[in-house]
């Protein structure tokens, strides 16, 4: 009898652990490499598109440096100067 308990103890443990494979078997997924023959009217549809996406990008204007509003207030760190050496007496 206790034998069976365990059994059932640890059957009723892996269901949890087990029900997302199993969902995952069962779900109609994508085929990401699914080989589909484009027409020539999708395939002008997408050059007109990446061009359009190129010229896009083309009107972007570049970044500017960032503006530090305490650049003129800031002064550049001091030159290190060798310490004098004190004698200890």
């Amino acid at each position: 009898m206790r034998v069976f308990r365990v059994a059932m103890l640890v059957g009723v443990m892996t269901i949890p652990v087990s029900i997302p494979a199993f969902a995952q078997g069962m779900m109609p997924g994508f085929k990401l490499n699914d080989s589909k023959e484009l027409s020539e009217d999708e395939i002008a549809r997408n050059k007109a598109n990446e061009d359009a996406a190129k010229a896009a990008r083309a009107k972007i204007p570049d970044a500017k440096p960032s503006s530090d509003p305490w650049a003129s207030v800031r002064t550049e760190p001091a030159a290190k100067t060798p310490k004098a050496k004190t004698s200890a007496k």
